[in-house]
Order: structure tokens, then C-alpha cells, then sequence
């Protein structure tokens, strides 16, 4: 219960920022800076976090387990909801941010990367050691 609400919050801010990006870029670029964005990121997080993961399954993850799994589950889903919502294609890397541009040059090992980490995120929010 605790993957699937995670999977939502990430969906939610991911295709959310895509759909505001592609149907209106002008107002984006003056409504979401880089701050904006991080804020919405963090919100989003504590709210998932102590709101519905650390009541629920506090008691049988330890939170560092919980906060692990989300990032991680988080930096295999956002790319792709994002860049999906967006009218790009799945893959696609930017080349203004160093994050985008590390990742264009990892090529295949940081799509494996990405997967390896998913794989324990999901293994974390599930409880499974």
C-alpha cells in the first residue's frame, strides 16, 4: 500500500509539471523556477511521509528504509511520467541541467542504474529485506 502511494505522489507531481510545461511554457517559466519546483517536491514527500507511511508502516520499516525507497522509486518513475506528459519522447535528456547531462552521457549504464535502484526502492516500501 505504501509503493502504490508513493507511485501516485511521484505520478501526480511528474505529469502534473509535464502537462503545465507543455500546454503553457510561457507562464511556466515565470510561475516554476527551480525553487518552486524542489518546494513542490519536498511537500509532496513529507506528506506522503508522515501523513501515510510512517503511521501505517512505521512500525515494521525503519524510516530510513522508507525515505530510501521513495527516492529511488522516484528517480526510476519521474523521467518517464515527465517526459511523457510532456509530448517527448521517453528517453529524452535535456542538455541545461547537470543532472540531464550526466545522464545523457551514462547512456545505457544510467537506464540500468535507474533500474537496479527501482528494483530496491520497491523492494524497501514493500518491507522485504
Amino acid at each position: 500500500m505504501i509503493l502504490l502511494y508513493a507511485i501516485l505522489f511521484i505520478l501526480f507531481e511528474a505529469i502534473g509539471e509535464g502537462l503545465l510545461k507543455r500546454y503553457y511554457p510561457e507562464k511556466t517559466k515565470l510561475l516554476f523556477k527551480w525553487w518552486v519546483q524542489d518546494i513542490t517536491a519536498i511537500g509532496l514527500f513529507c506528506i506522503w511521509f508522515f501523513v501515510i507511511a510512517l503511521p501505517f508502516d512505521g512500525y515494521y520499516v525503519p524510516a530510513l528504509k522508507l525515505i530510501t525507497g521513495f527516492v529511488f522509486v522516484r528517480f526510476l518513475i519521474f523521467d518517464v511520467a515527465y517526459n511523457l506528459s510532456n509530448g517527448q519522447k521517453w528517453n529524452h535528456y535535456g542538455t541545461t541541467k547537470l543532472y540531464d547531462r550526466i545522464m545523457a552521457s551514462l547512456e545505457g549504464l544510467g537506464w540500468m542504474a535507474k533500474a537496479i535502484c527501482g528494483i530496491v526502492g520497491i523492494c524497501f516500501l514493500m518491507g522485504w529485506q
